[in-house]
Order: C-alpha cells, then sequence, then structure tokens
C-alpha cells in the first residue's frame, strides 16, 4: 500500500499525533488538519487519506473519551460511574466528530497529494 508514497500506517500514525495535540486548542481546525497531515503524507488518492484521518479521528476521539470517563470517575465517585451511562451519549458523538472531520482533512490530503504526484511526473 505505499506505491508512489509514504506508509500509510506512519502516515496515520504522525496524523493521529498532529490530530491530538492540535485539538485542544483547535477544536475544529485540528481535526481536519490531522486528517489533512495524515492523508498527504501517506499514499496519494482521497479515499486512502479520507481512511486515514478517518482511522486517526476515531482513535483520538477514544482516547479524549477515555479520559473523560477516567476523569469523572476520579472526580466524582460512584455518581461518575452512574453518569458513565451518558458519557456513552458523548462518546459516540466524539467518534462521529473526530472521524468526520478527519475523513474530510484526509481526502484533501489525499487528493492534494495526487496532485502534487501527478504534476511531477508530467514536468518530468
Amino acid at each position: 500500500m505505499a506505491e508512489g508514497g509514504g506508509s500509510y500506517w506512519v502516515s496515520a500514525l504522525v496524523g493521529f499525533f498532529f490530530m491530538l495535540f492540535v485539538s485542544p486548542f483547535f477544536p475544529v481546525a485540528g481535526p481536519i488538519l490531522g486528517g489533512i497531515v495524515g492523508g498527504y503524507l501517506g499514499p496519494p488518492g482521497a479515499v486512502r487519506g479520507a481512511l486515514a484521518g478517518l482511522l486517526d479521528g476515531l482513535v483520538v476521539a477514544a482516547i479524549f473519551s477515555v479520559v473523560a470517563v477516567v476523569g469523572g470517575t476520579a472526580l466524582l465517585g460512584p455518581l461518575g460511574t452512574l453518569l458513565g451511562l451518558g458519557v456513552s451519549v458523548l462518546l459516540f458523538a466524539l467518534a462521529l466528530y473526530f472521524g468526520i472531520l478527519g475523513a474530510i482533512g484526509g481526502a484533501v490530503g489525499g487528493a492534494l497529494k495526487a496532485w502534487t504526484t501527478g504534476r511531477r511526473r508530467i514536468r518530468g
């Protein structure tokens, strides 16, 4: 899966770390930029970039969700555990939010990579 570009998993990992550290400061732009970075560093193509961005977004959503549940339980004790049921809705919303925005950014990054690779071949 690395023809004409970088490794798929390495690009997804780089996009994941970028998204993980930028998203708390820029909630909307962070997942999109992380997806663009992951999509551009991987193999060219919008679909592959979108898959890398989606993978990044789902992993970041899982991490943020675990931090929210553990933090709520640590701060509120047994009540926090009961509130975990309400947090499950948040988990689903975070997965959709980060996954969709990451996939959009990944598609943009993958398409940009395909476009720049195609232009280099034409120019020689």
